[in-house]
């Protein structure tokens, strides 16, 4: 499949910005890291299957609209990352698909019972608490696997483990699920800390991953196979962090998505993966080595399919188009082709407005995306 030539026709009000498995011969990246043994890829979705949880933890920090890491004349709302990050570059018309698309994009689309994008918001996705970290008190998080900012306490690079201090605010809860994801961002230090398996107990914070994320530059993290391997421990399976590819309210509310978002499915290519992602995926019995799209792939929507025939709400039409400007990168295991909104008490209460459901991109038809080219394959041995 070629590069499509064309746009689709966008709503109104929203601007036009601007072989799996077998054939990784030649392409691998020789070796594995020193921390190759260490990088179980916990961080993975257990869940994502339409199943909400009513329940909404309590102590969201309201967000904001104004300022951040990248903005433009087109719009106020902030988005992390710089104008030259892969989340943030529009695909080039020109765009090239991988040789493979084809075969990728068949079991894409044809998962048993999971042939239509959820939309992770009560659950499984990520709650975002913005925060002043100069006013904010700092607590001690205690990491089974320590990457950059939690490294205190790790007795060599080969440790796994290790501490750092997190200006998490009162009240601060994970998402639920078992991933319990945990986002904290401040946005005038262009700063995250973000978690894996966060859990706030009786002798203090612990995580299953802990990580920190400069927002001011491209979002990429260096590859685990690098030395040292920890520096490409990141939240996410695939390595990002948390901010990165997420639903926010302030864009919803701008009627428009100005960076690529993140997503997973069941048949996640698991142990290989490409830039931005810095990790791979670990084996199970649906992420396997020979089938699917590693982390890291790109999917673009077809941007020559007018998604204004679709029946979107005015917030999935704002997905779509993002999806379809900017594409999705495979970045986590889900129980169900997922996108990702913010999960916090405040977010959850604007969605809840009939703003953002679960099924509000499940129109969009799954064979319409395809992958662009993939670069390096890194083997990441998991």
């Amino acid at each position: 499949m070629g590069p499509w030539p064309t746009r689709a026709l966008l709503a109104a009000g929203l601007a036009l910005g601007c072989a799996c498995g077998s054939g990784r011969a030649g392409t691998t990246a020789a070796g594995a890291s020193d921390g190759g043994s260490v990088d179980a890829n916990a961080p993975q979705d257990d869940g994502g299957a339409p199943a909400v949880d009513a329940g909404a933890p309590e102590g969201a920090a309201a967000p904001g609209s104004e300022g951040g890491s990248s903005t433009d004349a087109s719009s106020a709302v902030w988005r992390p990352f710089d104008d030259t990050s892969p989340w943030n570059t529009l695909v080039p018309v020109d765009a090239a698909a991988d040789p493979d698309s084809g075969a990728m994009i068949a079991d894409f689309a044809s998962i048993a019972g999971q042939t239509t994008i959820w939309i992770n918001i009560q659950q499984y996705s990520v709650p975002v608490y913005w925060v002043d970290s100069a006013t904010t008190p700092m607590q001690t998080v205690s990491a089974s696997v320590g990457g950059t900012g939690f490294r205190t306490g790790a007795t060599s690079d080969s440790a796994s483990a290790g501490t750092g201090l997190a200006p998490i605010p009162s009240g601060a809860m994970p998402a639920a699920g078992t991933d319990k994801h945990l986002c904290i961002v401040d946005r005038n230090a262009e700063t995250e800390w973000g978690f894996w398996d966060a859990v706030d107990g009786t002798g203090g914070w612990t995580a299953g991953e802990a990580s920190t994320m400069d927002l001011s530059g491209d979002g990429v993290r260096p590859p685990t196979n690098d030395t040292p391997w920890w520096a490409g421990q990141g939240p996410r399976a695939c390595g990002y962090s948390l901010i990165a590819g997420l639903i926010t309210t302030d864009e919803i509310m701008a009627g428009q998505i100005r960076h690529a978002l993140i997503l997973a499915y069941p048949h996640i290519e698991s142990r290989y993966y490409t830039p931005p992602a810095s990790s791979a995926q670990g084996t199970t019995s649906e992420a396997l080595p020979t089938r699917g799209i590693p982390c890291g792939g790109h999917l673009q929507l077809d941007p020559t399919l007018d998604v204004t025939t679709l029946g979107l709400s005015p917030a999935g039409l704002a997905i779509a188009v993002a999806l379809q400007q900017y594409g999705a990168f495979v970045g986590d295991f889900s129980g169900a082709v997922s996108l990702y909104a913010d999960e916090s008490p405040t977010a959850q209460a604007y969605w809840d407005g009939g703003v953002l459901g679960n099924s509000a991109v499940s129109a969009i038809p799954l064979n319409r995306f395809r992958v662009l080219q993939l670069g390096a394959i890194y083997d990441n041995n998991n």
